[in-house]
């Protein structure tokens, strides 16, 4: 009996028996929880991050202080968004692993908000990834996160890594004589924040309490000495 006990203490640590005891078919990583972070005259790099974060599987909300907007000049005025959620209506920030500030001429209304400034100090606070590029960078610096003292120009020639959980890029473009949103560098902030995440398994919790199998044996019934 006491052989029989290790035999199967054995084929369960190495995951052989399955049931209730292996997770299911939706072992894996959990996609991120992404904020992004949107409002009136948005930038046209909302369009391409969107199909990324698309293409990516991650979880996402439009988060500003106004229900609906629209985007700047570089594409038709009549495109309207809405938020998903309101500035407001967040009470509690622990559903969500990162905020999104892209670029565009929304980041004038923004800077001069403070429920929008609080917001984002409160977000990086909270433990969330906070990342931006282009003009969102000059939030990131009205919020108290960083300091850019030259202005635009001193903006990182590719993302960077500031400091724990604070990601910056580079230009996404601009107006005329810009290339509007064609060179925002929507992959490369994904992959930093992506990075900063590290990886995110959900099945570790589901072994009955008991850690997910591994190569090592663990003798759950001793045999008595």
């Amino acid at each position: 009996m006491k052989s029989f006990c290790r035999i199967l203490t054995l084929s369960v640590a190495l995951g052989l028996i399955s049931g209730t005891v292996c997770a299911g078919p939706d072992r894996g990583a959990t996609p991120p929880r992404a904020l992004v972070l949107l409002g009136e005259w948005f930038g046209d790099a909302w369009f391409p991050l969107e199909k990324e974060l698309a293409r990516r599987g991650w979880a996402v909300q439009k988060v500003g202080v106004e229900a609906e907007y629209r985007g700047c000049y570089n594409k038709d005025r009549s495109i309207v968004l809405r938020s998903d959620v309101l500035i407001k209506d967040i009470h509690d920030l622990s559903p969500y692993d990162c905020l999104i500030i892209p670029s565009g001429p929304q980041f004038r209304k923004f800077k001069e908000n403070p429920d929008v400034l609080k917001f984002i100090r409160d977000v990086h606070a909270a433990g969330l990834t906070v990342a931006s590029f282009c003009v969102g960078n000059f939030l990131v610096e009205a919020a108290g996160l960083a300091s850019f003292p030259n202005g635009q120009a001193s903006f990182p020639a590719e993302v960077t890594r500031l400091g724990d959980r604070l990601i910056v890029g580079p230009r996404g473009g601009g107006p005329p004589p810009g290339d509007g949103f064609k060179s925002a560098p929507v992959k490369e902030i994904l992959d930093a924040v992506a990075r900063e995440l590290g990886p995110r398994d959900r099945a570790a919790a589901s072994y009955l309490g008991e850690p997910p199998p591994g190569l090592t044996p663990r003798l759950f019934a001793p045999e008595d000495k």
